[in-house]
Parts: C-alpha cells; sequence; structure tokens
C-alpha cells in the first residue's frame, strides 16, 4: 500500500476520514494525500466587481482554507507523509475523478453520507458509481470492539463473466488488506428467495434456500480454495443483502465491508440500486467499494 487519497468537502468538520486514513497509513506505511473542495459561486459579482477583483476574492477564499486545513490539521501529532491541496471546482465530483486518473492511490477515503432522495444523489454515491480505485466511505463512529475483522461480501451464485471477475477482484483486494491489517477476514452471502415464494408458504422458501445454499457451498470452496478461510468464517444465510451483511458485520465486531458495485447510473441505479448503496443505508460500518 502506497498511497491513500482523503477527501475533505467544504467545511467538514468530522474528522473521520482523515482518522481512517491515518490509522491504516500507520500500520501500512502508506503517504496520505488530502484533496479540500473549496467553491463558491461567484458568477453573481460580475455585475458589480470587475474580473480583477473577482480574482482577488476567490484568493482569500482559497486563503481561508489554507487557515482552516492549518488548524484542522494540527489535532494531529504524527510522522506520516501528509500533504494537501485544495481544489476550486464547481462540479466537485468531476474534478476529484480527474485528479484519480492523473495520479495513482489504492484507494479514496470520504466521509459517509447516508440519505438519498429520488432526485438528489450525494456526491459519495456519485463517486463510489464513476470511481475506478476503490472506494472507502468512513462512518463518524463505531463500537469499542470493531476492528477485528473484515467481511467480504460475495455474489456465490455469480452467473455472468462481470460479476466472476468482480468477485476476483474483491478477494485480491480483501485479502492484501486484511493481511496488511492484521485482521480476519469473513465472507458471506445472502440468499433472497423470490418474492412469489411467499405465495406458497414457508416450506417453499426453505426449500428455496437449501438448494441454493448447497449450490453456494460448492462454489465457495471452489472460489475460496486458495485463501485457506476457516469454514466457520464463511456465511451464507437467508435475508436480504442489506439485512445479512449488517447482521454478521455486527455479530463478528467487523471494522469494514468489503463489498462489489455493478455501478448502475442514471435512473436505473436510482429506482433499482446497487446492493453496496443498499447495505450504505442501514449499517454503522466503514464500507469499501470496488467496482469493475
Amino acid at each position: 500500500m502506497a498511497k491513500i487519497l482523503v477527501i475533505l468537502e467544504q467545511e467538514q468538520e468530522i474528522k473521520c476520514a482523515l482518522d481512517r486514513a491515518i490509522d491504516i497509513a500507520t500500520i501500512t506505511g502508506a503517504d496520505i494525500h488530502v484533496l479540500i473542495y473549496c467553491y463558491e459561486n461567484l458568477s453573481w459579482m460580475n455585475d458589480v466587481f470587475d474580473m480583477i477583483e473577482n480574482l482577488r476574492i476567490k484568493d482569500q477564499l482559497i486563503q481561508q482554507k489554507e487557515v482552516w486545513w492549518k488548524k484542522y490539521i494540527t489535532a494531529y501529532s504524527t510522522t506520516i507523509s501528509i500533504t494537501h491541496e485544495i481544489i476550486w471546482e464547481k462540479y466537485f465530483v468531476d474534478a476529484v475523478l480527474t485528479h484519480c486518473e492523473q495520479h495513482k492511490y489504492d484507494f479514496y477515503v470520504k466521509k459517509g453520507h447516508r440519505s438519498e432522495s429520488f432526485l438528489h444523489t450525494p456526491s459519495d454515491w456519485l463517486l463510489l458509481r464513476e470511481s475506478k480505485i476503490p472506494s472507502y466511505i468512513a462512518v463518524e463512529q463505531q463500537t469499542g470492539k470493531d476492528g477485528k475483522s473484515v467481511l467480504l461480501a460475495l455474489d456465490l451464485m455469480a452467473s455472468s463473466r462481470e460479476k466472476r471477475q468482480l468477485n476476483q477482484k474483491l478477494l485480491t483486494f480483501g485479502f492484501d488488506f486484511a493481511e496488511k491489517m492484521s485482521l480476519a477476514i469473513h465472507c458471506c452471502f445472502a440468499i433472497s428467495p423470490p418474492g412469489v415464494l411467499t405465495d406458497f408458504g414457508p416450506d417453499k422458501a426453505q426449500e428455496y434456500y437449501k438448494k441454493i445454499e448447497a449450490s453456494a457451498c460448492k462454489n465457495a470452496n471452489l472460489l475460496l480454495e486458495e485463501f485457506n478461510i476457516p469454514p466457520e468464517n464463511i456465511h451464507i444465510k437467508m435475508g436480504t443483502p442489506n439485512e445479512v451483511i449488517d447482521s454478521i458485520s455486527c455479530q463478528h465486531h467487523a471494522g469494514g465491508v468489503i463489498i462489489g458495485s455493478m455501478g448502475k447510473k442514471l435512473l436505473a441505479g436510482k429506482v433499482i440500486g446497487n446492493t453496496c448503496e443498499g447495505v450504505l443505508h442501514v449499517t454503522k460500518k466503514d464500507m469499501i467499494v470496488l467496482g469493475l
């Protein structure tokens, strides 16, 4: 692990993103680069001030952000290499994606927001849908017992080439991360019976679960053969992915959940939603999201 990007939004006081990056960098020896967002719409001043005055006001706002950063970073006493830059961009997500294309990072860390209406998508959701590098979404608080393990959410019934590729990507990243952080690793898969089975009673749902469980166990043995995971660390449960992932991560005091995203966008992404976005709604764990 060489370099971690931390994204700080304007006037963000909660330090969980930088805290988490420093915790990881302390163990792995990675460097940290902080990207600080700074932007104000100054177009209304075009009719009041000339261009030179507008540039001066912009420079003042950037300097204020520099002062804010110096105060912000004083709470930390660390020998880790932490650099920073302030970006002035109206479209913050586009600016971050461009920055990541131009520089090499293992992943970015950002404080998570857990609310979305049909017509509004928070910036972290836009980023995790579009990002070419893993997205580490940090929560504000975790319990004192958290951090003993990491939970890897796999699709053990993956049928498409893309989903199988995503499984391999999750395994490669997940085991490397767990090894570097000295964490136990757990794997989980949720079996969600089709809703129509409820019309036929619980026996039909249980029959479906048993058949899928047998296939998922067989696939798990093949997929995880080279990783030497103890059988008790492989969890195949019936329920929605949201419920299963949240329940198992809490039961085993996972500090984070590593999950894949197929990157549904536009209307499909809003109405259908990705599993990782559904989990983001309910979990109080850090999430690392990988896309193809």
